[in-house]
This record gives structure tokens, sequence and C-alpha cells, in this order.
């Protein structure tokens, strides 16, 4: 699903503020160099992946100077990431697969790093287990959010169900293991927030019945963007792209051993706080539970 973020929230309040105020202007630069050239979106991603392995066995070494390259070189990665996404739109290339692989290089790329850190790193094992843990966390909620709230706003009803039947309409008609890992990737959003999973051969009739819950009017839709701003505030500080950056500062400054607990308490209680605040929200914004 193609949600474009300009049309529907000013000031693109749902983007990490570090790619929104940092790393999109980065990448305007360089899409700018790149749109009239053979380079394509995916080709972008690509690259990212491979500077994102060399960052990850780079910080496997282990020393105050490696993780210094290795910091650099994620910070490349964060800028690419943004890049392949701006350049699919500059070049009007943007596909539901490039989409896909751009989401997989990403959780390859961190996955990657987190083992290369944990290797190099060699102590405190269980706060490198709960960072680990917590970005992800964040990736899979950030990512849910704001595909439910887009399409709230923009159509009047949650739009992750129709992300799942679209996707299970792309496996009925070529059977990709790739959109089954997405399929099951939406299935592990919504158990999060809602505790609802459901199997691959029973999701098609639950998804036609409950495709369109919650239908708001034009009138409804303006008042709910105004008063789900907040939360939107709040989500967009929860991307996986906030703990990637400060990792990447803790790496520049030697820093790492003396900062990554408190960073990690910074990350969960930030977490934790959202995710309540979602579901004090929810009943009032969502009429759902998630």
């Amino acid at each position: 699903m193609n949600v474009s973020i300009d049309q529907v929230l000013p000031g693109n309040e749902i983007i990490e503020p570090v790619n929104r105020y940092l790393h999109n202007p980065i990448a305007a630069t360089i899409v700018q160099v790149l749109k009239n050239t053979w380079v394509t979106p995916n080709q972008v991603t690509y690259v990212s992946i491979c500077v994102g392995l060399v960052s990850a066995y780079i910080f496997s070494i282990g020393t105050v100077q490696t993780f210094f390259f290795a910091g650099i070189l994620l910070e490349v990665v964060l800028i690419l990431d943004c890049v392949d996404g701006q350049l699919a739109r500059a070049k009007e290339c943007s596909s539901d697969l490039g989409r896909l692989l751009d989401g997989i290089a990403g959780y390859i790329i961190y996955l990657a790093v987190l083992t290369g850190v944990v290797i190099g790193f060699n102590q405190d094992y269980t706060t490198l287990a709960v960072f680990g843990l917590v970005t992800i966390f964040r990736g899979i909620s950030y990512d849910y959010c704001k595909l439910t709230m887009i399409t709230m706003i923009q159509n009047g009803y949650d739009g992750s169900i129709k992300e799942i039947l679209d996707t299970h309409l792309k496996i009925s008609q070529n059977n990709s293991t790739i959109w089954k890992v997405y399929f099951y990737y939406l299935q592990l959003q919504r158990f999060v927030f809602g505790g609802r999973f459901i199997s691959f051969d029973k999701f098609l009739v639950y998804g036609k019945e409950n495709s369109k819950d919650y239908l708001l009017s034009s009138t409804d839709r303006k008042k709910y963007q105004k008063e789900v701003r907040p939360l939107i505030f709040a989500w967009s500080w929860n991307g996986v792209d906030l703990p990637l950056f400060l990792l990447v500062l803790m790496s520049l400054f030697g820093v790492v051993e003396s900062c990554l607990f408190p960073v990690v308490c910074f990350l969960s209680f930030q977490f934790i706080l959202t995710m309540v605040y979602h579901r004090t929200q929810s009943q009032r914004l969502f009429n759902t539970k998630g």
C-alpha cells in the first residue's frame, strides 16, 4: 500500500525526527545527483546492505578505533536508507517489491550490526539483548502505528487489515516466500497491539469481514487527525533509526561502554511510556483495543 505521508500529515510528523531533520536533507542532495543516472533505488538498497554488513564486521573487531569507523559506515547506511525511497519517488518507479526489499534490508542490517556489536563489545550481554529486543519492538510498533494512523486519516479505517489482504493476494498469485515473510510480519504487528494472530488459511475470510472496521466520515477524519497529533508525535520518536543513530554517536565519541546502559534504559522507558499512552488513547481514537 503506497500512502503518501506528505498528503495526509502536514509537516511529516510521523517521520522520525532524526530522519526528518538530518538524514532526509542529506539524502535529498544525493538524490538530485542520482535521479538522472542509471542508478536504481533497489541498487541503492543493495549497496546499503553491503555497507551495513561491512559495518557489522568492523564492529565485531571490538576496539575503540574500529567502533569509530563502523559508526561512520552505519551513519552512511542510515542515509542510504532514506536515499532509496526518495530516489524511487523522484524516478517515479516506486513498487511494493521495492518497499518490501527496503524493509527487509533494514532488519538484515540491524541484526548484523547488533551481532557485530555483541561480538566486539564482549561484555554486558544482557544490556545488549535488551537493546536488541527494544529496538525490534520499536520498529514493529512504529510501522504498525504509521500505517494505521495514515489510513485512518486518509480513508477513515485501519489499513493494516487491507495491507495483509493485499499481501495475502500476492501470495495466492505467486506463492513467494518473501511475501509470506511479510504476511507474518504484518500479523506480528497486529498480535503485539491487539493480541490477534490469524493463520494464512483462515485470514481471507476474517480479513474480508473486518477490512473496513471503524469507518470514519470526512468530518470525523479531520477531527481524528487533530486529536491524534500528540500520539503521532510520540510514535515518531520510537522508530528503529533513533537507537541506531545513538549507537553511531556512541561509537564516534568512543563512549559505548559508559553510555550503553543509560541509553538502553532511556529507549526502554520511552517505548513503554508511548505504549501506555497509546493504550489509553486507543479506545477513544481508534474504537479498538489496538
